[in-house]
This record gives structure tokens, sequence and C-alpha cells, in this order.
């Protein structure tokens, strides 16, 4: 069996739509044979500056940036598009949380992901939203402030999260307790893995 990576120019991989409702039995080969190689590949390819904490790695360069969660390596999120890096400070940190669940609630963002604890089970929430009134949720949304959230914008109009219609944005706290905002407007091309049934 051979696997067949189609990676175009300019890409992006986004394994949220294998989380929604998974088959838990033979959950982990599906997904590494479906999207091993592709994070494999695209960890090779993205070299910049370490922003992890205890439940999220982030890495940001000139050649994009991922994020992968520690204990469970499947959630992944990678971009080729250098984003945009700012420090902040606590209050401008919920606001755009706030305001990332809003756009969510709103209808305005196919997905978001808050890690709010690595505990056992860790305290987290995820929404994906399948169609325009069809979401699959696991998990609570919390007022505090979490150590990792991601949202995919998929608005009409320009969203002030982004600075587009369409982007994504990461709020990360970092071990030192640096709040991070990496923002990159616009959507890639969605890097396909797949598998070749052939020998």
């Amino acid at each position: 069996m051979n696997t067949v990576l189609h990676v175009p120019p300019g890409f992006e991989l986004n394994t949220d739509a294998s989380l929604v409702d998974p088959d838990w039995e033979d959950f982990a080969d599906r997904h590494d044979r479906r999207f091993g190689l592709a994070i494999s590949h695209f960890k090779s390819l993205v070299k910049g500056r370490a922003y992890d904490n205890q439940v999220m790695r982030l890495r940001v360069g000139r050649e994009g940036f991922y994020a992968q969660a520690r204990n469970f390596p499947a959630a992944f999120f990678g971009d080729t598009r250098a984003p945009e890096t700012h420090a902040v400070g606590e209050a401008e940190a919920h606001a755009a949380v706030w305001e990332a669940v809003a756009h969510y609630r709103a209808g305005e963002a196919q997905s978001l992901t808050c890690v709010y604890s690595g505990d056992d089970p860790p305290d987290v929430f995820f929404g994906y939203r399948m169609a325009k009134d069809r979401r699959y949720e696991l998990g609570s949304l919390r007022t505090a402030l979490p150590l990792h959230m991601r949202v995919l914008v998929d608005a009409e109009d320009e969203s002030d999260l982004v600075g587009a219609p369409r982007g994504v944005l990461i709020y990360q706290r970092t071990k030192s307790g640096q709040h991070l905002l990496v923002r990159a407007a616009g959507r890639r091309q969605p890097i396909l893995p797949g598998v070749d049934q052939g020998d």
C-alpha cells in the first residue's frame, strides 16, 4: 500500500473534520494512515520559534506555523503562510477569545478549539460547523482564559479578528505566562492526504 500526498504550493493541513464523532476503536490507525505522512512533512517544512505550553506545541516561522496537541497529536493545524504574531496583555487576550467565541456562536467560524487544562481527561471545548445549522460540539466553553484557543473564521464580511472574511487566529498562553496572538488572513489550499490501495 502506497501513501499518496498531494502538496500544492501554499497549503494548510487541518485535522478538525476527522475529530467529529470518530470511531475510536480504530481511530489511531486510520488517522495515522490518512494524516501521518502529511503531518511529518509539514513539521519538517515549518521551522521557527517555539511557543509551547503544557497542552499545545506551537511553532511559528517564515515558512508558516503549526499547532499540535501534546497529549492528542491527532489534533493538528498548520498553514504555510507566515502569520502576524503579537504578544498582548491579558485584557486584549480575553477580548480576542470572547470575540472568537462570538464568531463561532454566530455561525461565522468553521471551528473553535479551546483547551483550558492538561488534566486527564483534559478540560476542552471543540466545536465544528458541518453545515450552516449543524454543529458538532464536545466539552463546554468556560469564562476562564484558556491555555490555547484556535478559531477558523469563515464570515461574509471582514472580521477584525483576522483582518479578512476568512482566516485563522490562535491564542496561546506560553509556559512563561506570555499571551500570544498568531493571526493569518485568508485560507490556503488544503493538503490532501490519501491512501492508494495499489501495491
